[in-house]
């Protein structure tokens, strides 16, 4: 199975760099050219709000191009991943699948939901394989909290926050985060992350209200209360700290019978009779979605852990969020 990377900016590396845990997964699996359209992306490193990775990477086994749609005339491939601007998401996944080609795209599913939705009908129509990568779902912490919440192991949830804080990303090709028709602004970029674990978590609310700030940029921060019968749940996502600010992802979920944090590299529950300091076995997160997603093209199904179809939810209330913010009202879903 030969594959292929469009984008290799932060997040294309961190694909590139899983390449070798892909291959020991499926051993019949080939990287075999790489696309990005700033050649000198292929020799210089690029940050993220995970940090910048200074090690060199050696480039000789693969065919390298700048123009994506060069690379899918010339080459024989079975699937590609794509980590690129949002604003590109669906022109370049759509593209693929109608070349009956299997399509990995990076979050957010697209930069509307009627795009979202295009994606989607273009995976069917073709009859390939379509995921997005929204990577809390394989997330070892996130995971084990998932099964925390499906076991009752603490009783039912009560209350739940998450929240997701940030540097600026200034590090952007062209500086695209900057340009909220082009990334959607934090809303849609860093905390889509915590939007898709929501949904995948508790299912889909019944409404959001949320608030905003347009400091740094269009919805450069924002906070939702996310509307269920039974439970309290709000998420945070924020990218307009200094440069100096580590990337912090927590989350507080209080349950009938204990309270689970992920917080400050610590993952713990706090009972009536003290602290439990929890496990959270897996491989990486960006390691085990693409395990997946390529398990779901050799067994020929729709992945049950991240389906398409749940990220065009996850996108809808992510736009909602957006609304809510510029109303100053409640969107009901």
């Amino acid at each position: 199975m030969n594959y292929a990377l469009i984008g290799f900016g932060g997040l294309g590396k961190v694909h590139f760099k899983n390449m070798k845990g892909l291959v020991e997964a499926h051993p019949d699996v080939k990287l075999v050219a790489i696309c990005d359209v700033t050649e000198s992306t292929f020799t210089t490193n690029v940050a993220t709000n995970l940090g910048e990775d200074n090690s060199s990477l050696d480039l000789s086994a693969f065919n390298l191009y700048t123009d994506y749609k060069e690379m899918l005339d010339k080459e024989d491939l079975d699937f590609v991943v794509a980590a690129v601007p949002t604003y590109l998401h669906d022109v370049i996944a759509i593209d693929v699948m109608n070349r009956g080609i299997n399509m990995f795209s990076e979050k957010p599913m697209a930069i509307s939901l009627e795009k979202g939705k295009a994606m989607l009908e273009a995976s069917e129509k073709n009859n390939v394989k379509l995921m997005i990568g929204q990577c809390l779902r394989f997330w070892p912490e996130y995971k084990a909290l998932k099964e925390i919440i499906d076991s009752g192991k603490y009783g039912k949830v009560i209350r739940a926050n998450f929240a997701r804080l940030s540097p600026t990303p200034i590090w952007g090709w062209e500086n695209w985060y900057m340009d909220g028709a082009k990334s959607g602004g934090a809303a849609l970029d860093l905390h889509v992350h915590d939007v898709d674990f929501v949904n995948y978590a508790f299912g889909k609310p019944k409404a959001v209200t949320s608030v905003a700030t347009n400091f740094v940029c269009e919805h450069d921060s924002i906070i939702t209360s996310y509307e269920y019968d039974d439970k309290v749940v709000i998420a945070n996502g924020d990218w307009t700290y200094n440069g100096s600010y580590p990337f912090t992802p927590s989350f507080t979920v209080r349950f009938e019978k204990a309270t689970v944090e992920m917080k400050n590299g610590k993952f713990v529950a706090f009972t009536d009779d003290g602290e439990e300091e929890l496990e959270a076995p897996g491989v990486d997160a960006y390691l085990a979605e693409m395990i997946e997603f390529v398990s779901c093209i050799k067994e020929d199904r729709i992945s049950s852990i991240n389906p398409p179809s749940d990220t065009v939810v996850t996108l809808e209330i992510a736009l909602a969020e957006k609304k809510s913010a510029d109303l100053g009202e409640k969107v009901v879903l």
